[in-house]
């Protein structure tokens, strides 16, 4: 029989081999979201139109449904969703599903932190833009883009975290990442030693927040310095 400190560092290994499937899985939400995130601000601090309420809708369900819910709705629905119009999405990767249904919970709560920041930025450095002659893509690039991003950096980090431990749950339908290997291991060796292994997982997954943490930082300082005007 394994002991349960032996297990832990037996099973390590392995868990950290699957390291790149779990950033995968972060990264590419990240980006898709940052993106979508963006859009979704723009439309919401704009008028007031058909567009603006389809959007505060899709919102207001991905922001006030479990991440998990969603995975499933995804996971489930969209194949049904696709077959009334003759196509078999079946084979799809379960990775994509969670890419779809994750970037769709992201974005939403990016969407929100970008536009809570814009709110709270003061607008007199924007008409400065424009007095110095920038047009209004040079404004939205060099000023208001920045001074929003330097406001959100806390509530960004927080939810890239969130996004990050969110990972945890693509076992469900099938993916294979940290914890999904985990989850075979814990199988493997039938339910003996799970606390070690899930120790295990956490370390990895505390270790990875802890470079999500230090990025932050660098980011909040070269913005801190970009608004002094010392870049």
């Amino acid at each position: 029989m394994w002991r349960g400190h032996e297990l832990f560092i037996t099973s390590l290994p392995s868990l950290v081999e699957y390291i790149p499937v779990t950033l995968f899985y972060f990264l590419v939400p990240t980006a898709i979201s940052m993106v979508l995130g963006t859009v979704i601000c723009l439309v919401r601090v704009g008028k007031r139109n058909l567009l603006y309420w389809l959007v505060s809708l899709f919102v207001s369900f991905f922001r006030g449904t479990p991440g998990l819910v969603q995975i499933y709705l995804v996971f489930f629905g969209l194949p049904e969703i696709f077959a009334i119009f003759g196509m078999n999405i079946n084979r799809w990767d379960a990775g994509i599903f969670y890419v779809i249904a994750t970037c769709c919970n992201f974005s939403s709560f990016v969407s929100e932190a970008l536009r809570g920041a814009y709110g709270a930025i003061d607008k007199d450095q924007i008409e400065a833009g424009y007095s110095i002659g920038y047009n209004r893509w040079q404004c939205f690039w060099y000023v208001t883009a920045p001074l929003t991003l330097q406001v959100a950096l806390p509530n960004l980090k927080n939810l890239e975290i969130d996004l990050l431990k969110g990972t945890a749950v693509a076992y469900v339908i099938g993916v294979v990442d940290v914890m999904g290997r985990a989850d075979k291991i814990i199988a493997l060796h039938r339910g003996y030693g799970q606390i070690w292994i899930l120790l295990a997982a956490a370390v990895i997954y505390f270790l990875i927040n802890v470079v999500i943490e230090l990025v932050f930082n660098l980011l909040t300082e070269y913005f801190s310095r970009y608004e002094r005007g010392l870049t």
